[in-house]
């Protein structure tokens, strides 16, 4: 499967590896499963069990443009080593989620477990994601809070790590005790990943997170005089750049994901009525490249549109210290942002996509 020859390249790409705890003893699968047949009195099979990936350690790189520029890494992942006959649960799940697996032999509605764990996860400050595993379609399925369909088999999954940082102890254990009250309110029985097992997996998402987090910025900046601000709005606008409600301009690609933003570079946020009225010393155009697919190609068409803005308003390009960007400048930060992408794809985390969107921000 494509899923697991992912997971398997990233353990196997790394230069450093630090090797994690794989999975649960014989002595705590005899335990769980005695515990559910206490409280079902029937027997039934094991969930999954998930194991943990490896992490490799960072290599810098020369810093373009005045912004972090972190080294190579690589996301750990979680091969799993559970019955055969049942389907992995998604890449994301296995490779940067803190998973806790539910057996509810009696069957529980999907939408009624997760509207259930909303007050118990309220002090849970990551992200949870639900998934119910179909025996019919023989896969695991996101679930919702109006899901109708009724499962045996559950999975709880909260993010490890993101730009905020990884998950401390606190918070595994609240999300576990979260469950354990979830689980008993549906008379179903968890089985929760080792502590030390999340921790030591929350690090090594955390560092390739940290590795590979940079952002582009390219700064246009007044002369003499500051740059009206319906001059600006007027520009930005034939480029076909949206103002949102984060006083930002947007250059957003078909799909609505943004490309690259254009910000005011005084204090001040944009606003209609700041841009009808006021003006700015410069404005700043920032490419977050691990979220951007085509990273070169937006990078490209930033840079031009700097260049416009420059031309029509007699400003200046600069990077973040004020210091003149010149063509050969702008060629090595570009050779850096392909380069960047490059290594995400290498990692198996390619910029721009779903698990890359979850963990960049």
């Amino acid at each position: 499967m494509a899923g697991n020859e992912l997971l398997y390249g990233l353990i196997g790409s790394g230069a450093g590896v630090v090797v994690l705890v794989l999975g649960y003893n014989a002595w705590q699968e005899r335990k769980a499963r005695r515990n559910a047949e206490k409280a079902f009195r029937s027997e039934h099979r094991d969930v999954l069990l998930e194991g943990a990936g490896a992490a490799g350690g960072p290599a810098e790189p020369v810093e373009p443009g005045g912004r972090m520029e972190p080294a190579s890494a690589r996301i750990p992942a979680q091969p799993p080593i559970g019955r055969a006959a049942e389907p992995e649960l998604p890449l994301e799940a296995r490779a940067i989620d803190c998973v806790a697996r539910i057996e509810a032999p009696a069957g529980v509605v999907g939408g009624a477990l997760v509207q259930g764990a909303g007050g118990p996860l309220s002090q849970v400050h990551r992200t949870v994601r639900w998934y119910g595993f179909d025996d019919t379609a023989h896969a695991w399925l996101a679930l919702e809070a109006g899901d109708k369909r009724s499962f045996t088999r559950m999975s709880a999954a909260m993010q490890l790590a993101d730009r905020r940082g990884a998950v401390g102890e606190r918070e595994v254990d609240a999300f576990c005790a979260a469950i354990q009250r979830v689980c008993d309110q549906f008379m179903a029985v968890p089985r929760f990943m080792d502590r030390a097992e999340a921790l030591t997996l929350a690090q090594g998402v955390d560092q390739f997170c940290a590795a590979l987090d940079i952002q582009i910025a390219v700064n246009v900046v007044a002369g003499e005089q500051a740059f009206p601000g319906t001059k600006l709005r007027g520009l930005a606008e034939a480029a076909g750049l949206v103002l949102d409600s984060d006083g930002c301009f947007h250059a957003r690609d078909d799909a609505g994901q943004s490309l690259f933003v254009l910000a005011n570079r005084d204090a001040a946020l944009f606003s209609p009525d700041s841009l009808r009225h006021g003006s700015s010393s410069g404005v700043t155009l920032s490419l977050d490249v691990p979220r951007v697919a085509s990273g070169v190609e937006a990078f490209d068409r930033m840079v031009a549109l700097a260049r416009q803005f420059a031309g029509a308003l007699h400003g200046h390009l600069v990077d973040d210290n004020g210091k003149a960007l010149s063509d050969a400048s702008l060629s090595m930060i570009r050779s850096q942002v392909q380069q960047f992408q490059e290594q995400m794809d290498r990692q198996g985390v390619p910029a721009g996509s779903t698990l890359a969107l979850r963990l960049f921000t």
